[in-house]
């Protein structure tokens, strides 16, 4: 049934080349296997990848929003950086990103929490890249930043 079979799709071959198209039975699971390693292996890469740079972005954003919000509101600008150091640091842990001074800090005022001003932050966190540490270094060449700008209140009383 099979050799009459191939012999009906296969009317004009040559025997030679009919043996030989017959021998490639199993085949197609080989280039299938092949051919799915060779697309997952870089697709789940680039999403790994990726993963790290969102975190970086959402670690980004809130580590630039609530600094500038401590040194806002806290008078005492030594508590206000050992606050925002600190705040820094369990963002940078929980997001699995290595630890570092990412924050900018800049002030319309001296100190920071002068009643009118401005406080900005500015944060720079390099991404690393999954498997490439020890070729481009640890950071990589992705770097994700954010800032915020928090204004002081204006009839706000020292306490």
């Amino acid at each position: 049934m099979v050799r009459g079979l191939r012999r009906l799709l296969l009317p004009a071959a040559p025997d030679g080349l009919r043996h030989r198209l017959g021998d490639e039975q199993g085949n197609a699971l080989v280039e299938f296997v092949v051919l799915a390693a060779a697309l997952l292996i870089p697709t789940l890469y680039l999403v790994l990848t990726l993963g790290n740079v969102q975190a970086a972005a959402f670690a980004a954003d809130t580590i630039a929003r609530d600094a500038a919000r401590i040194h806002a509101t806290e008078p005492d600008p030594d508590r206000a950086a050992a606050r925002a150091s600190r705040h820094m640091e369990l963002v940078l842990e929980d997001h699995g990103l290595p630890p570092g001074d990412v924050v900018e800090l800049s002030c319309s005022e001296d100190p920071c929490a002068t009643a009118g001003g401005v406080v900005t932050a500015r944060v720079r966190i390099p991404v690393p890249v999954p498997g490439l540490g020890p070729i481009l270094g640890e950071t990589g060449p992705v770097a994700v930043g954010a800032s915020h700008a928090v204004p002081v209140d204006q009839y706000r009383a020292d306490l």
